[in-house]
C-alpha cells in the first residue's frame, strides 16, 4: 500500500488512496474496501469526477466512475527517465477547473480543464515534488526538493517561504495560512498575506500534513514515528504560537499522507504497512479499514 496520497470525497462517504495493484475505495461508515485494478491516479479532482495520471511527459485526465474519454494535458517536455514519468507533481484547483503539473526544469504548467489550453506557465527553483493551490485558484505553491515557493499565477512573481525539503504543503481553507517545511523540516506555518512565519512546531521533522475544514486545526504526520499529531493554530499568530498539540497512537509503523472528512468530525491516515485509519475527533474512536488483499 502507497501512503502519499489520501482523499476524501465531498460528501464524506468514502476514502480513495493507491493500493499495491490498483485504486482503493473505503467506505467510510463500514470500512469496506473495493479495489479498481490496474488503475492509478497522481491526483482526484475535488469533485472526484476524475482522475489524473501521467504518460510520458503528458497528464491524462481519466473519468473515475462515468462513462467518457480521456482528456491528454501537453506541452511538458516528455524527457526520458529512468523509471516512472518526468512529471513530479500534478495537482487539481479548488473548484476543478484547472490543473497543474512540474516537468523537467522544473516547469509548471497550468491548464484550463475545460478546453485544455495552457493558461499559465512558470519555472521553479526545483522540481517540485508537491503543488497546491490556493483557495481561490490565484496562487500555486511548490514544495519537495527545495524551499516551500508560492506562485502569482497571474503576475508570474514568486515568493520563498521556508527552506525546508518536505514534499508537503497545504492552504487553510480559509485562505489565510499556508503550512509546509521549515528549516531542518520542521512544519511552520505563515501567512498568506505576507509570507511571514506566525508558528512552529520544534522538535517534528514534517511529513505530511492537512487543515481541517474550519481553518484552525493542522494534522499533521512526521518522520519516524508512528503517531499523528493536532496543531492547533488557532485564529492568529499569537494563539498560533502558543500551539496545543493533541497525539493520536494507533498505526504500526510510520503513517503519511492524512485527509479530513468535509464535516472535520474525522481524521483519516495511511501507511504503507497497516492501511488507513479513521479518528474520530468527536467521540475519541478509532477504526483501522480493511486491507485488500496484497500482490501475489
Amino acid at each position: 500500500m502507497l501512503d502519499d496520497q489520501l482523499s476524501v470525497s465531498p460528501d464524506g462517504a468514502s476514502v480513495l488512496a493507491d493500493c499495491w495493484n490498483g485504486i482503493c475505495t473505503w467506505n467510510a461508515a463500514t470500512g469496506a474496501v473495493e479495489l479498481a485494478p490496474d488503475r492509478n491516479q497522481v491526483a482526484v479532482a475535488p469533485d472526484w469526477s476524475r482522475v489524473a495520471t501521467t504518460d510520458g511527459g503528458t497528464v491524462v485526465l481519466e473519468p473515475w466512475e462515468s462513462e467518457g474519454s480521456a482528456q491528454v494535458l501537453e506541452g511538458l517536455d516528455d524527457a526520458e527517465v529512468a523509471d516512472g514519468s518526468p512529471v513530479t507533481a500534478v495537482a487539481f484547483s479548488p473548484d476543478g477547473r484547472r490543473v497543474a503539473a512540474v516537468g523537467p526544469g522544473a516547469e509548471v504548467l497550468v491548464w484550463s480543464v475545460e478546453g485544455g489550453e495552457v493558461v499559465a506557465s512558470l519555472t521553479a527553483s526545483y522540481a517540485a515534488e508537491e503543488l497546491a493551490f490556493s483557495p481561490d485558484g490565484t496562487l500555486l505553491a511548490t514544495a519537495g526538493g527545495g524551499p516551500v515557493e508560492v506562485h502569482d499565477l497571474d503576475t508570474g512573481d514568486s515568493r520563498v517561504l521556508g527552506r525546508g525539503l518536505s514534499p508537503a504543503v497545504a492552504w487553510s481553507p480559509d485562505g489565510r495560512w499556508l503550512a509546509g517545511a521549515g528549516e531542518d523540516g520542521v512544519p511552520v506555518v505563515w501567512s498568506a498575506a505576507d509570507g511571514a512565519e506566525v508558528a512552529r512546531l520544534p522538535g517534528v521533522r514534517l511529513h505530511d500534513l492537512a487543515f481541517a475544514p474550519d481553518s484552525s486545526t493542522l494534522a499533521l504526520t512526521a518522520l519516524e514515528t508512528t503517531v499523528v499529531r493536532l496543531w492547533e493554530v488557532g485564529e492568529g499568530p499569537t494563539d498560533a504560537g502558543g500551539a496545543e498539540v493533541r497525539e493520536l497512537a494507533g498505526h504500526l509503523d510510520e503513517p503519511g499522507a492524512v485527509a479530513f472528512a468535509p464535516d472535520g468530525t474525522t481524521l483519516y491516515s495511511v501507511a504503507a504497512e497497516d492501511g488507513v485509519v479513521a479518528w474520530s475527533l468527536d467521540r475519541g474512536r478509532r477504526e483501522s479499514f480493511e486491507l485488500p488483499q496484497g500482490p501475489s
